[in-house]
């Protein structure tokens, strides 16, 4: 079921999530959930969706890798790569922003599947992008700690008369 996406000022996106301890038809209903929600993002598309996102205060989140939405649970991150990339992120939690962050390149994540196994994985690029992101969001941190953090600028979506899309830099406040 497609469930609504908490958006700032919601002082829930600021919580950290608890482990999941079960593994049963309530997490699989809430990852089936965090997947419908995650596929009916379009403008822009959705490369992650985290539970806390749709309200639920669980460790876990759902990713599109590859074109393909996995689920992760439990997730720890074990290694961050010394070489850093900036790119501009958005969220569906903080609308219309966006903002450079620079994270590292590459990580080796440790997590859950929907059924408990275990499982350790190496990512780079853009789904090392995502990940991060979504682990942020189950400790409480949003993109937007990290450009402020960073010294970053943030930027809104502007259209011109004709149409185009264009970034405009927000004042600092």
């Amino acid at each position: 079921m497609v469930k609504p996406i908490v958006t700032l000022p919601d002082n829930l996106l600021r919580q950290p999530s608890d482990e999941v301890v079960s593994f049963d038809r309530s997490l699989w209903g809430l990852i089936e959930n965090l997947a419908e929600t995650l596929e009916t993002q379009h403008d822009p598309p959705g490369l992650g969706l985290s539970a806390v996102q749709i309200g639920v205060l669980k460790r876990v989140f759902v990713a599109r890798i590859r074109n393909k939405t996995k689920a992760f649970v439990n997730p720890q991150i074990l290694k961050f790569s010394k070489k850093e990339i900036p790119f501009l992120e958005g969220c569906f939690s903080v609308p219309l922003l966006y903002g450079h962050v620079a994270r590292p390149a590459e990580i080796d994540l440790k997590f859950q599947d929907k059924l408990g196994k275990k499982v350790e994985s190496h990512f780079k690029g853009v789904p090392a992008r995502i990940i991060q992101h979504e682990v942020d969001h189950l400790n409480g941190t949003l993109f937007v700690d990290h450009v402020h953090n960073q010294n970053g600028k943030l930027f809104k979506i502007r259209k011109d008369k004709k149409g185009q899309e264009h970034l405009v830099e927000l004042p600092m406040v």
